[in-house]
């Protein structure tokens, strides 16, 4: 047998089915590259990393004197968030946030809150990138480009925030107490 695509198995996480492909002894999640949340990230890593490139290409000694913290600052937010959505991507397609050091984290909130960050972070950044691109089409490009990173966050962080409602209405459910029978003397007494 094929070493590099050794099978499908179906396993449970919850009450969701999760099909597992194993390529050289790797699990891979092929339910989560399919899903929203896994191709909304991709997406978000390739708006993130062409914001980058046009920006950091727009750069020259004449903007670079009066613009370039604004330049540093959007670079550094867009190759921050591509390296943390690429790093998460690969670490819930590699199904790691299900091995037993990391199950104690809520790993949906976490991937909440860092949407958050990220789009207040960005809305800044593409703000003050969109006010002083100076003359620069390639910096117009890459706050436009930021723009639409802002709104695929925004999506992420919608679908992110409805999954982890979901997660905790069903944890409540399950955990909340069964009703107990009412108490009666005469089916205690007919007990002895």
């Amino acid at each position: 047998m094929d070493e590099s695509a050794q099978g499908t198995t179906q396993s449970a996480d919850g009450n969701q089915d999760v099909d597992i492909l194993y390529l050289w002894k790797i699990p891979v999640d092929r339910t989560y590259v399919k899903s929203i949340i896994g191709v909304l990230k991709v997406v978000i890593a390739i708006l993130s990393l062409i914001a980058f490139v046009c920006c950091a290409s727009g750069r020259s000694d004449v903007c670079d004197k009066e613009f370039s913290s604004t330049y540093n600052y959007f670079e550094f937010v867009s190759i921050s968030a591509f390296l943390t959505i690429i790093s998460l991507w690969f670490f819930f397609v590699l199904t790691l946030h299900r091995r037993i050091c990391f199950k104690l984290i809520p790993w949906v909130f976490v991937d909440l809150i860092y949407c958050v960050v990220y789009i207040i972070m960005y809305v800044i950044a593409d703000i003050v990138l969109a006010a002083q691109t100076c003359g620069k089409g390639s910096n117009e490009a890459g706050a436009v480009f930021g723009f639409f990173t802002v709104a695929a966050f925004v999506a992420h962080a919608v679908f992110t925030f409805l999954q982890w409602r979901r997660s905790r209405t069903q944890a409540t459910s399950e955990s909340s107490p069964k009703p107990s029978p009412e108490y009666s003397a005469e089916r205690n007494m007919e007990s002895y």
